[in-house]
């Protein structure tokens, strides 16, 4: 043990160094990264974060609008030189984040929450707080450190997977996603100070940052406590938060207080068209997701009526906003269920000339060509959507079947291997994929 414990010491001061904040020029001890491996880690996951929030929201001048406010902003914080990018996710869910290295995106649903353009800036003011804090690679550093503890105390003991949810989970799926958006009370705090100060320094009422926590409080409130809205799951929120944006304001911009935030922007005649114009929007998208969420008991019930039921509500959907690539897959993917194959494919390939960067209708199509034996297109569609979404299982899949299909073992592999990384050892393609690398392994 006295053995185990001086090597674990001996490995932790090797590893450790310090890890340098650019806003406060604090140090802590920690596995620094250089500024190449944050912009690296982001563009790592971006990709899958979009991926998993329905992709860019089709919609240009609103997300040329609201990306010209973040990326003002960005480029006058304290780290302006990093590869800013802005997008709006097509997701009803309310969020916002930023990965390492300056990727910041923000959801339609939350989006159609906000009041005002000051509220706007807060949120991405804080987002953009993480990135120049460099909280993520704080919290892969406590992360590292704390997995080469308990890998070297648990000599002998293999520790390959984690529980998660119910299920167990490949770390490697959830691990790296979870910990860049998991942040400390501290960390958010001192994100709060950047939202207040950002969005200051761009001309903007800071105090507006309050009001959307007062949104997030009436949100978490209405859902309930097993349900909060998916930014509450990564940014707590208590009164005391509210009354910490305006403790900040009264002591760092007490002009603001005393002329009532007089000269300083709330709203804008631009912002207020374009939002009106997204909340109707948003009412399409809310029958989207309703139809959705039946269309996802019609499966698991294997429910041929209510899938037929569904389909019409999304074509509805479909005829009242033209042009949105994720209702015109969504058609497609009933069509799928319904093994209309010939008409989920037109479906998929019309959402994919409307938006090429959707992984719905590219893993869909990747599939059905499958299906119907042309490998060939399969592994087209497979690598964009493994491209869109390199930590979904599906691609690898599909990919792995089709290589194998081929008789390209060398790629089949690979892509077998990854199936068994990102998914769960109980799913159908986990036991598929582990047989059949035995197989080809044994050759």
């Amino acid at each position: 043990m006295k053995t185990t414990i001086l090597l674990l010491s001996a490995l932790l001061l090797l590893l450790a160094g310090c890890i340098t904040d650019p806003v406060t020029g604090s140090s802590r001890l920690g596995i620094d990264m250089s500024e190449e491996g944050e912009i690296a880690m982001g563009a790592q996951y971006a990709p899958s974060f979009k991926s998993q929030y329905e992709g860019p929201y089709p919609d240009e001048e609103i997300n040329a609008h609201c990306e010209k406010i973040v990326l003002g902003m960005a480029r006058e914080s304290h780290r302006p030189d990093l590869p800013w990018s802005f997008t709006i996710l097509n997701s009803s869910e309310a969020n916002a984040f930023a990965l390492p290295g300056g990727t910041v995106c923000m959801t339609r649903g939350l989006l159609t929450r906000l009041e005002n353009e000051a509220q706007f800036a807060g949120v991405m003011g804080h987002e953009i707080g993480h990135v120049n804090h460099r909280h993520s690679v704080q919290q892969q550093s406590d992360q590292t450190l704390y997995s080469i503890l308990v890998a070297t105390a648990a000599i002998g003991v293999e520790v390959a997977d984690v529980k998660y949810g119910g299920e167990l989970v490949s770390a490697g799926a959830i691990g790296g996603q979870l910990l860049l958006l998991s942040f400390s009370r501290g960390q958010e705090s001192e994100s709060d100070e950047r939202g207040v100060e950002y969005s200051f320094e761009a001309g903007y009422d800071p105090r507006e940052l309050a009001g959307v926590f007062r949104i997030f409080k009436q949100m978490k409130e209405e859902a309930g406590a097993d349900a909060p809205p998916k930014w509450l799951s990564t940014h707590p929120l208590d009164d005391d938060r509210i009354e910490d944006v305006q403790r900040i304001v009264s002591k760092e911009y007490p002009k603001v207080v005393k002329t009532n935030g007089k000269g300083l922007v709330v709203t804008t005649p631009e912002w207020e068209r374009l939002m009106a114009r997204l909340r109707e929007q948003q009412k399409v998208y809310d029958d989207y997701d309703r139809a959705a969420k039946s269309m996802s008991q019609a499966i698991q019930q294997n429910d041929r009526a209510a899938m037929k039921s569904v389909l019409a509500r999304f074509e509805s959907c479909e005829r009242r906003l033209p042009g949105h690539a994720l209702l015109v897959s969504s058609v497609g993917v009933v069509h799928y269920y319904l093994k209309a194959w010939s008409t989920a494919k037109r479906q998929f390939e019309r959402a994919v000339r409307l938006q090429s960067d959707l992984f719905e209708p590219r893993y869909f199509l990747a599939d059905v060509a499958l299906r119907e034996g042309d490998a060939k297109t399969a592994i087209a569609h497979g690598a964009v959507a493994q491209k869109l979404w390199p930590h979904h299982p599906g691609p690898y899949y599909v990919l792995g079947r089709a290589y194998d299909k081929g008789g390209d073992v060398n790629n089949a592999i690979p892509n077998y291997e990854g199936v068994l990384a990102f998914s769960s050892p109980k799913s159908e393609e986990y036991k598929f994929a582990a047989k059949r690398l035995g197989e080809l392994k044994a050759r």
